[in-house]
């Protein structure tokens, strides 16, 4: 394993390397840094798009909850009266709580997956957006490269070029 992660790495590196110098034949070479993390905590995009899947998950959200203590409630009421009920009555409640039981673990399952697949898409609608802004900018400054943060163990605030990208978000957001 660790073997295969120097292999990468020096793979990488001469790639970077080699168009490093292909790059300075012309001019120099100018390489961007991007902070996910922080666009994503900051970006007004961002911060709609948490808004607008929150407020529609919402209704969906109420209802199971509605749901999961009317369940509940007739658990508590089976336990409670269970002694004093027959046992053909009691089959038929502890039947309906199963029933019950199942669909709310099938609404449950619904929700997640609904909420996935529009946390998904509004997560590609952002990236879409800030890939934009940071090839806008990118070329406006011949930058050659930009890469996230996350793969870096070190960036200089010179090549860091964050804020900017947070900046034209806000402005694109006034628009």
């Amino acid at each position: 394993m660790n073997r295969l992660i120097r292999l990468v790495l020096l793979t990488v590196s001469i790639s970077l390397a080699s168009t490093i110098a292909a790059a300075t034949e012309d001019r120099p070479f100018k390489m961007g840094v991007l902070d996910w993390q922080q666009l994503l905590q900051k970006a007004p995009q961002a911060e709609a798009a948490g808004k607008r899947l929150e407020k529609e998950v919402q209704g969906p959200k109420d209802k199971l909850e509605n749901k999961q203590k009317e369940f509940l409630t007739k658990r508590d009421k089976l336990q409670k009266d269970k002694d004093v009920m027959s046992a053909s009555e009691r089959a038929k409640k502890e039947k309906e709580l199963a029933k019950m039981e199942q669909d709310l673990r099938r609404i449950d399952e619904e929700l997640r997956s609904d909420y996935t697949t529009r946390h998904r898409e509004e997560m590609d609608e952002f990236i879409r957006i800030v890939r934009e802004c940071v090839d806008k900018i990118a070329k406006e400054k011949k930058i050659d490269l930009v890469i996230p943060q996350e793969a870096t163990l070190f960036v200089s605030d010179r090549i860091d070029m964050t804020e900017e990208v947070l900046k034209a978000l806000e402005k694109e957001t006034k628009k």
